[in-house]
């Protein structure tokens, strides 16, 4: 039995007659007179009592329009439940996560590009620790996440997106520091870190290590304007991404030999239900890859 069949059927019962539901339909007399008998044949039973006049109802034929009418109401009211959770689901913000040092990156290069491409989609962007975002994610609260941290893949999806390398900054007319830093070159300069966890400093504590020193870290700070301003003076010399000092200006970004790059992904679970935005999202960070 398909909707195409109850269809014909309806109609037949409708117009009380074969040749006129045909016409009503767009079809010729013949596939409606098939469609009853194939029906009949279905539920094993006269569904008509057929005459010159037209046709008209068995009890059994009855029973089955009654049950069509109920099955049309249902499918009719299912039909506009979905179309409304469709409309909320598009409605609902694409909830995505940034890091305070790709946070500049990822908007420049990805966001806006995606914004303009898909105004429908609302985007809704917050700024976490690589840290906070592996929770945020799990409970639904993120749909996908901007981070330089490798995610467990058993329980997250990625892809990576771009290179980050690690830099010393330093005031633009310094001549205490060349075109490439090692450890002596940074052992006792005031160190300025982004006041967020971040892995890079694992790395260093390891470094100054191995040489018997610790790292002269003299200022911490969430405030990146400070962390410019005090680097243009001389006063610091911040370790950081390279796309997070890229747009301060009057500072040279240094490479620093012993930090090898990170990788910028972006990550989703892989427990959680995609959204129809986010495989939009999606498929076009892939996109950008190319």
């Amino acid at each position: 039995m398909t909707l195409k069949q109850i269809e014909y059927f309806q109609k037949v019962c409708e117009t009380g007659n074969i040749s006129t539901a045909a016409d009503a339909l767009f079809v010729s007399r013949s596939v409606v007179s098939r469609t009853m008998v194939e029906l009949e044949e279905e539920f094993g039973a006269v569904l008509f009592t057929r005459s010159r006049n037209g046709v008209a109802l068995t009890e059994s034929g009855q029973i089955l329009s009654r049950l069509f009418e109920t099955f049309l109401v249902s499918c009719s009211t299912a039909k506009e439940r979905i179309r409304r959770l469709s409309m909320q689901e598009q409605a609902k913000p694409l909830r995505l996560g940034v890091t305070p040092t790709n946070a500049y990156c990822v908007y420049k290069n990805y966001l806006e590009k995606f914004q303009e491409l898909h105004p429908d989609i609302r985007l809704h962007v917050t700024e976490n620790s690589a840290f906070d975002s592996w929770k945020l994610l799990l409970d639904g609260v993120l749909d996908a996440s901007f981070t330089p941290a490798l995610p467990d893949e058993t329980v997250f999806e990625y892809f990576d997106l771009y290179q980050n390398p690690i830099m010393l900054g330093a005031a633009e007319h310094d001549a205490r520091i060349g075109e490439k830093a090692g450890i002596s070159d940074i052992i006792g300069l005031p160190l300025g870190f982004f006041n967020a966890p971040m892995p890079v400093e694992h790395i260093l504590n390891a470094s100054f290590e191995a040489v018997g020193r610790k790292p002269n870290v003299v200022l911490r700070t969430s405030d990146q304007m400070l962390l410019r301003e005090l680097t243009c003076q001389g006063k610091i010399y911040p370790i950081l991404p390279l796309d997070m000092m890229a747009t301060w200006q009057g500072v040279r970004q240094v490479p620093i030999d012993f930090f090898q790059s990170s990788t910028n992904r972006v990550v989703w679970s892989r427990a959680l239900a995609s959204s129809p935005a986010l495989a939009v999202f999606l498929e076009f960070m892939r996109e950008q890859l190319v």
